[in-house]
């Protein structure tokens, strides 16, 4: 009888833990994001963009605040307009809102990460981490890869990579 018991109990457990590995991704983290990819550098370049996609798959909004590195003395949300002819970067000191259910794209030519003071060159292939905090408190420790301007890619195809943590605004930057 106590055989009977103790497996019935084992296949709860197991069935349990079925369960929470097959749940909706919304119900255990409400942020998602792709592998953040950085421009590689040349010798002496002092700054980079990372770019990336953050998916909020939750009923309230986020807002992405900052970013960090340990490769840079200096990172910050950057945005590029367009002014009088003239594509100007500017800083985002309030960051950027991830909408409750929404997608944010950091791509090349609009909204996205800038590290400035390296400590390294940034060699194609190279893999670093980028830590991105949100007003809800959430701090994000990605994985990022170093990539050649011409193979930065940010798109869904990323989310199937398996890369997860954060979210993601519909804009990027050509710059460095």
């Amino acid at each position: 009888m106590f055989r009977m018991i103790q497996g019935a109990a084992t296949l709860a457990f197991i069935a349990g833990l079925l369960a929470l590995m097959t749940a909706p991704v919304a119900a255990m983290d409400g942020l998602k994001a792709s592998e953040v990819q950085m421009r590689a550098t040349a010798p002496g370049m002092t700054a980079t963009g990372g770019y990336l996609t953050i998916h909020n798959h939750s009923g309230k909004a986020d807002r992405l605040l900052g970013v960090a590195a340990d490769f840079a003395a200096k990172a910050e949300i950057h945005t590029m307009l367009h002014e009088n002819g003239v594509m100007k970067m500017r800083a985002l000191p309030d960051g950027i809102e991830i909408p409750a259910g929404g997608v944010v794209k950091l791509a090349p030519g609009g909204v996205h990460l800038m590290l400035m003071g390296l400590t390294q060159t940034l060699q194609p292939g190279q893999r670093l981490e980028v830590e991105l905090t949100f007003a809800s408190g959430r701090i994000l420790r990605l994985p990022a890869l170093v990539r050649r301007p011409a193979e930065i890619s940010v798109d869904d195809a990323d989310m199937a990579a398996g890369h997860t943590k954060s979210q993601n605004h519909s804009q990027g930057h050509s710059g460095n």
